[in-house]
């Protein structure tokens, strides 16, 4: 018997290939923030850097945004889109808390207020382009 992989239908891949670019981008820039947080022995690049190039991040995928709107996907796109809003909004409270403490409890929640809106709604939109697949 031969199992036949199941796969997004042709006028869903260019969407989905640019989410997935998107989902790269925002993965690197999610992954330098949480290596700037000071653990072990080596001093880390200052949270602020990490901070600034997750702002960045955000601003490029926030203009490209509209690549992968489809009507499939219209509620995870949304909250996406409000995700993007809600971690720039919390940044210069991250930023505040990075350049006053050096407690790693403080600034590790300041980095996961402005990190966990991403997380849940990107990773929500991935499941849903996984249950598309056919």
């Amino acid at each position: 018997m031969i199992f036949r992989r199941k796969q997004l239908p042709e006028e869903l891949r260019p969407a989905h290939d640019a989410f997935a670019a998107q989902v790269d981008r925002l993965e690197q820039a999610r992954s330098a923030l949480m290596s700037c947080l000071p653990v072990g022995r080596v001093d880390p690049a200052p949270v602020p850097v990490g901070l600034d190039l997750l702002a960045d991040e955000l601003d490029a995928i926030a203009a490209e945004m509209d690549a992968w709107q489809v009507p499939e996907l219209a509620e995870e796109w949304r909250d996406c889109v409000d995700a993007i809003a809600e971690a720039k909004s919390k940044m210069p409270t991250a930023h505040e808390v990075a350049e006053t403490s050096t407690e790693l409890e403080e600034l590790l929640g300041a980095v996961e207020d402005v990190d966990e809106p991403l997380g849940h709604a990107f990773g929500r939109a991935e499941r849903r382009w996984r249950d598309l697949r056919r």
